[in-house]
């Protein structure tokens, strides 16, 4: 067929919503110290081996619990497995000595804000040096600033000085350092001669003596416009557009414990009078990047700060504290204070301190966010609280709830919906929002990536991104804004995958996600118009074997078949069977998720905490028994099946189950076999004598009930349930006879959407055919016959890596036929941007 767009540039629809594209910042992969804060020494306040607030370090030390239970990675505060094997092993993370030994100090510590100093005893030309993150990156020509808060025993001269792991010396400087009972700061400039990013800092004594170390800090003298950021880092953030930036998280912003959720007032005031704390990636902060920062960095890229407060409680999907009333009422105090920091006159309080900072005048603050991925009673309760009090303080701010809390009858603006998920559903969902309530909330999509199938980071996750982002685009009236998440990964220290942009000490780059973001914030226009497309409509494609699952054990089954064919167990993915005379019976066994990434005793702590003995997971399975049938992965297959189950024991006939390749999660390598975790599927699932075939993910919460169908079942009997699966949907038969059909969401080869200011046209393709497509474009107007372009495309596999910065890059070029109807050919796998000039 001929595929054509249709732009009607006389029928506008609504105004663009200006701050549609933004960012969404957390401290994950090692993304603040060591990456957008540009700190060069790890562990600079010497805590990291410290037991996490709130928790209990278990066995060898390699793990932490909180108070409910949930294992995190620690390793002696290196963190996850991997990255505490790439170094050689101390008792204190970072720091190594050589003619000197040294040992924590948690009495006499810097300030009341500090838990540790480190003490070393030198002998004469003994050595104590720093690895940074992945070493101590070196440039040629820079200039780095030391500093080092100390009290000696005895007069000394103190070198400090930038080495390679060879011992040569790229810069360095001396201090004499008197002894003083109380605490000295001495300050160094090195700069380098040379250049190695595998480099370290070394602190070498003339003589025998003892030296208490408070904090210390090595930064670049370049950074951000001065203003203490990197500055490559930063401008991959300008460069993709954003017009807000919400921030600090996340998951960190709830914490897995009391002691680890973010406060505001850790936040501010001289890094080294911060405390530190640990964050949920198996890492501690030295909160270096503030609150103070993070308003500094709107400021400099013109973004709209959103803020993100604490509203009392800890992560829900890490087993939440329910804070107290008193606690409540601190946090509460806290966003309070926050504003006021922001937004308060130089006479008040921290307003005072944030001109005492540098800057007097107010920042802005559009945005605030009352919690992170919360829900539930209990939330709506502490979102109420707060929204009553910062709304009477702050009228003109926007404020967001995590879900719908609207539909509890509570006052809400915003509502953040997140989504993580595989590609076929972000196309699937191009017109998620097509039937969205305008007289409910505006929409806030704060988090969303392609984290599921078969490849990550790649083309393909970009283009269904993008289809999904157009949908939104189409939606302005009510999407109101958006962020990717995460958004950086430091490839050293990788906690989650994938990430818009992945760096290391020295070099970045963005994933084709990041590019095709970028492409589309860049180009907005003023106006959303009217369109009218007729292309190629074409369902998802899924390929898979057929399985079964149930909730209680119990579950009798017999005389599998797959397109008439005897079918065998293939995988056992959760319990476990009996067989006897043919009768297959379903048993609930110990068989759990195989994590791996992070330790041997994480893993096994994940699998108990998972299996229900410490369950309450809110992403637990309700289905603890689950197999598979058949070797060959089919798109069209017929599944029958003779079952006999009790009414009360859920039972699922699992669609196209597959194990994909992706490697998407929180550090978790391709699983080796397949697991409760790793399958993706579609479902038919029959419970209390009524049928369903929508799935819902661990984000879609507040949601109607799905459609379920009445089915006439006698439970004293076998009886045959069959499955035929299509292109485009499957059929669920009991006994022969249709009871239900799931027809999948066709969705069209192209996507577009049209936007207009004063002067230009702009419209957006985004094209997922295999081939190169012509495309016949008509508009009600006159433009000029040259256009430009703006194209994104590649293999659906392709990435970009440190190797290959600029795999997967936008082109520019130029179209010299356009005007009222003309053709234009999109490349295949495409995101095309095309700006037609009016005349």
């Amino acid at each position: 067929m001929q595929n054509s767009v249709t732009v009607k540039t006389k029928e506008t629809r609504f105004p663009v919503a200006e701050d549609l594209y933004g960012l969404f910042f957390e401290d994950i992969n090692r993304s603040g110290d060591g990456g957008l804060y540009p700190e060069m020494l790890r562990n600079r306040s010497f805590e990291d081996s410290l037991t996490p607030g709130g928790c209990r370090v278990e066995g060898d030390g390699t793990i932490f619990k909180n108070r409910g239970g949930w294992p995190g990675a620690f390793n002696h505060g290196e963190g996850m497995d991997d990255w505490a094997a790439a170094v050689p092993y101390t008792p204190i993370p970072g720091w190594y000595v050589q003619g000197a030994s040294m040992a924590l100090e948690l009495r006499e510590t810097l300030n009341d804000k500090r838990e540790a100093a480190l003490r070393v005893h030198f002998t004469a030309g003994g050595r104590l040096w720093n690895i940074g993150y992945a070493g101590v990156p070196v440039k040629n020509g820079a200039s780095y600033s030391l500093y080092i808060f100390v009290k000696a025993s005895e007069e000394m001269i103190l070198r400090a000085s930038l080495e390679g792991e060879d011992g040569s010396c790229y810069g360095d400087s001396f201090a004499v350092v008197r002894p003083f009972e109380n605490w000295q700061r001495l300050d160094f400039i090195l700069r380098a001669t040379g250049e190695n990013f595998k480099g370290r800092l070394v602190l070498t004594a003339d003589r025998n003596c003892d030296l208490l170390l408070g904090f210390t800090s090595l930064m670049p003298k370049e950074t951000f416009k001065g203003h203490g950021l990197r500055a490559d880092l930063v401008e991959m953030l300008q460069n993709s557009h954003p017009k807000f930036l919400r921030f600090p998280g996340g998951c960190i912003v709830e914490g897995f414990s009391k002691e680890t959720a973010m406060r505001f007032s850790n936040t501010i005031g001289p890094v080294w009078k911060r405390p530190s704390h640990n964050l949920m990636w198996h890492y501690r902060t030295t909160n270096g990047l503030g609150f103070h920062e993070y308003l500094q960095l709107c400021e400099d890229l013109d973004m709209e700060p959103m803020y993100v407060c604490n509203c009392g409680m800890s992560c829900q999907a890490r087993v939440a504290e329910m804070f107290n009333d008193e606690t409540v009422d601190e946090f509460l105090q806290e966003a309070l204070n926050a504003l006021e920091y922001a937004l308060g006159p130089v006479d008040s309080v921290y307003g005072a301190m944030r001109k005492e900072a540098g800057h007097p005048e107010p920042f802005r603050m559009k945005y605030v966010e009352i919690g992170n991925e919360n829900w539930g009673p209990e939330y709506e309760a502490r979102y109420e609280k707060f929204y009553k009090v910062l709304k009477e303080k702050y009228p003109d701010i926007i404020y967001i709830s995590n879900c719908h809390t609207e539909k509890s009858g509570l006052p809400t603006e915003i509502a953040d919906e997140h989504y993580y998920n595989t590609p076929e559903f972000f196309l699937e969902n191009e017109n998620r929002f097509e039937s969205y309530d305008r007289s409910g909330p505006e929409i806030f999509v704060g988090e969303y990536a392609v984290n599921g199938g078969n490849t990550i980071a790649s083309m393909e996750c970009a283009l269904a991104e993008a289809v999904f982002l157009a949908g939104a685009e189409r939606n302005q009236d009510i999407v109101k804004l958006t962020s990717y998440a995460p958004l950086f990964q430091n490839s050293d220290y990788t906690a989650w995958k994938p990430n818009l942009i992945v760096f290391d000490n020295h070099q970045v780059y963005g994933i084709p996600s990041y590019h095709a973001i970028s492409m589309m914030a860049e180009n907005r226009g003023k106006e959303v118009l009217e369109t009218e497309t007729q292309v190629e409509m074409k369902p998802p494609v899924y390929k898979g074997i057929p399985g079964l699952m149930c909730s209680k054990p119990g579950l009798q089954f017999k005389n599998a078949r797959i397109n008439g064919e005897a079918a065998e167990i293939a995988q056992t993915i959760y319990g476990g069977w009996k067989e006897e005379n043919g009768v297959y019976t379903m048993l609930e066994e110990e068989r759990h998720h195989p994590y791996i990434g992070k330790s041997d005793a994480w893993n096994k702590a994940m699998e108990e905490f998972q299996s229900g003995r410490s369950r309450p997971m809110a992403q637990s399975p309700d289905s603890l028994m689950w197999v598979a049938f058949g070797k060959e992965d089919l798109e069209e297959y017929t599944f029958t099946i003779d079952l006999k189950f009790e009414k009360d024991n859920p039972v699922t006939l699992s669609v196209w189950n597959f194990h994909p390749n992706t490697d998407a999660g929180c550090n978790e390598p391709k699983d080796p076999g397949w697991n409760l975790r790793s399958v993706r599927n579609q479902v038919w699932k029959i419970e209390n004598g009524r049928g369903t075939t929508e799935t819902r993910s661990f984000f879609e919460r507040n949601l109607p009930e799905p459609d379920k169908t009445e089915l006439e079942i006698d439970y004293t009997r076998f009886n045959t349930y069959t499955v035929k699966t299509y292109h485009g949907g499957y059929e669920c038969y009991i006994n022969g006879i249709l009871v239900q059909k799931k027809s999948l969401t066709k969705h069209p080869i192209i996507s577009t959407v049209a936007t207009a200011d004063e002067d230009t046209i702009i419209l957006k393709l985004i094209h997922i055919g295999d081939a190169d497509t012509e495309v016949e474009i008509c508009l009600d107007c006159d433009v000029a016959p040259d256009a430009s372009t703006e194209i994104l495309a590649a293999e659906l596999d392709a990435v970009n890596s440190m190797e290959n910065k600029y795999n997967v890059i936008p082109v520019h070029g130029e179209i010299h036929n356009a005007g009222k109807t003309f053709t234009y050919q999109t490349p295949a796998r495409s995101i095309n941007i095309l700006r037609l000039r009016k005349i």
